[in-house]
């Protein structure tokens, strides 16, 4: 999508959130209880260092080194262009061309990236639709919650479809090595568990960053009520159609929170403090920037 698009796509939807619930968000920012937001920016630093150790395990499994300091400092600026920047994957794209710029094929530094992103994308994806299964709060999550499974039989039928495809022929040189890339780090039996509780504990680590946001407000419901609204509206981020999520998030918290029976400023207010959170989170990346 392009950049503009995705910019007026965050814009847009931020005013709107604003001229229908900026009263109410504004007083819930009001009274932010800032050992939260403390607790979430050292949740920040575990989940870098965690994303970082998938990066260079996945790349060991497409035989590439990456130094674990190299492999910091690298998402941390992958991290904070991400944020300041469309598109959402610029600084993955950079971090990949840095990582392969001394190989002899770039390639694999890109696969690696990619398979890594993917991993994550799939436990955020998982906790997302065991959310809406296990712990509906509402009759409306109940509904969305069918259209998430019809979605990810579609998503099934697809990846079927695909992997057909290949299965019985069609396989062009590029799509043969990126399918090896796939197997050997992701789908291997001795692989694909270490990826996925990596990607799981990661996810998991998103989850807590926006509860700590939630708590911050000093919310009158249980966190029964509204941690389950968590993995959905950090689904919606994945969706490519805006800057660092802004505008999706806050729309999905404004639809969410009020189907369960809460207030649509507080999870709209969440959702802000969670953004200025991970951009603040970010801010190491400048060290790396410096350093180029």
């Amino acid at each position: 999508m392009p950049r503009l698009i995705r910019l007026l796509v965050s814009a847009g939807i931020l005013g709107f959130i604003a001229l229908q619930f900026g009263d109410g968000v504004v007083g819930q920012l009001q009274r932010i209880e800032l050992r939260w937001i403390l607790a979430g920016l050292v949740i920040t630093v575990l989940q870098v260092i965690l994303s970082a150790w998938r990066w260079r395990f996945t790349a060991t499994r497409l035989q590439l080194t990456l130094a674990a300091g190299t492999a910091v400092r690298e998402y941390y600026l992958a991290t904070l262009v991400n944020q300041i920047l469309p598109g959402g994957v610029i600084g993955d794209a950079q971090r990949a061309w840095r990582h392969g710029s001394d190989a002899p094929r770039r390639t694999p530094a890109f696969q690696a990236v990619v398979i890594e992103r993917f991993s994550g994308q799939l436990a955020m994806a998982g906790l997302a639709i065991l959310s809406w299964w296990l712990w509906p709060p509402g009759d409306g999550l109940i509904t969305i919650g069918n259209a998430a499974r019809t979605a990810l039989l579609a998503l099934a039928v697809l990846t079927g479809g695909a992997g057909l495809a290949i299965a019985i022929g069609w396989r062009p040189p590029w799509l043969r090595d990126w399918w090896q890339a796939l197997q050997r780090a992701l789908l291997t039996p001795a692989v694909l568990p270490v990826q996925l509780l990596a990607s799981l504990l990661v996810a998991a680590s998103y989850i807590a960053v926006y509860a700590c946001c939630v708590m911050a407000l000093a919310p009158s419901s249980s966190a029964a009520d509204w941690l389950p609204l968590i993995p959905l509206v950090l689904f919606t981020m994945l969706i490519p159609a805006s800057i660092a999520g802004w505008g999706l998030r806050e729309g999905a918290a404004a639809i969410l929170w009020p189907m369960a029976g809460l207030p649509a400023a507080e999870g709209i207010s969440a959702a802000v403090l969670y953004g200025g959170l991970t951009l603040l989170a970010s801010t190491p990346g400048l060290v790396s920037l410096t350093r180029r």
